[in-house]
């Protein structure tokens, strides 16, 4: 009976501490606004903070496709070298594909950055071929 009741009082304190830690609020996201024209991005926050997630609502408002990728900004050599998408995508930290952007369609994308960067070390940009070197590039700063 002694060890039927130390059982008993186990399983009540591990029910107890496992319904506290999950009663912990989770933070909601932050909502970003993106709108995207032929050929500029627009943004209702430029300014982020290291480990808070947000909700980038994507709009192309735009007439033709587009993307949108959260990156490091190419240098003058890269935008020169010819990179293909493949290698584009991979310097990426976050996008939203360009099947997912047509005109006038709006996508979601869910995003925490996991490091500080300093303004110019980031941006937010469409790569479509020739979109970038139009100027379709946003510098933002992550604290």
């Amino acid at each position: 009976m002694f060890v039927f009741k130390k059982v008993l009082i186990v399983l009540l304190v591990t029910g107890f501490l496992l319904t506290a830690c999950s009663g912990q609020k989770v933070r909601d996201s932050i909502e970003v606004q993106i709108n995207l024209t032929e050929f500029g991005i627009e943004s209702s926050l430029t300014d982020f903070e290291s480990g808070v997630p947000y909700r980038f609502i994507v709009t192309n408002a735009g007439t033709v496709e587009h993307e949108f990728m959260i990156m490091p900004p190419l240098t003058a050599d890269e935008m020169g070298m010819g990179m293909d998408m493949g290698e584009m995508d991979q310097m990426a930290l976050a996008m939203i594909a360009t099947e997912k952007l047509q005109p006038g369609v709006t996508a979601t994308l869910d995003f925490s950055f996991t490091e500080t960067a300093p303004a110019g070390a980031l941006e937010l940009a469409c790569h479509t071929p020739g979109h970038y070197e139009a100027n379709m590039k946003l510098p933002i700063t992550v604290k």
